[in-house]
């Protein structure tokens, strides 16, 4: 059952990858980042962190329920901030290489 969710998920942030670009300047940004470019494949995560999580809130942000998301526990605040400034920096593809580097793949 956990390989299908993940799969589900991995499934549903390569779909919406590609839609980020077109909607990244409709999604609001946050001036506080954690972590910037090539520090996201090697740093140390705060433990309401996961890269798994940050690609996962960037998927809600544009085509789901993020605060839903957020009260059920699914992503973490810190996620969500991570996201957003992932989406506005243009490197939410690093934050999928490190979670497949972290073994998060189907």
């Amino acid at each position: 059952m956990a390989r299908r969710r993940t799969f589900a998920v991995v499934a549903i942030a390569t779909v919406a990858l590609s839609a980020l670009a077109g909607c990244a300047a409709a999604v609001p940004t946050e001036s506080i980042s954690v972590l910037a470019g090539n520090e996201i494949l090697t740093a140390d995560l705060g433990p309401d962190v996961s890269a798994r999580g940050v690609v996962l809130a960037a998927v809600l942000l544009v085509a789901g329920d993020v605060d839903k998301a957020v009260k059920n526990g699914v992503v973490t605040e810190s996620e969500v901030l991570e996201a957003r400034q992932a989406i506005a920096d243009g490197t939410l593809d690093i934050w999928r290489q490190r979670v497949e580097s972290d073994g998060a793949t189907p």
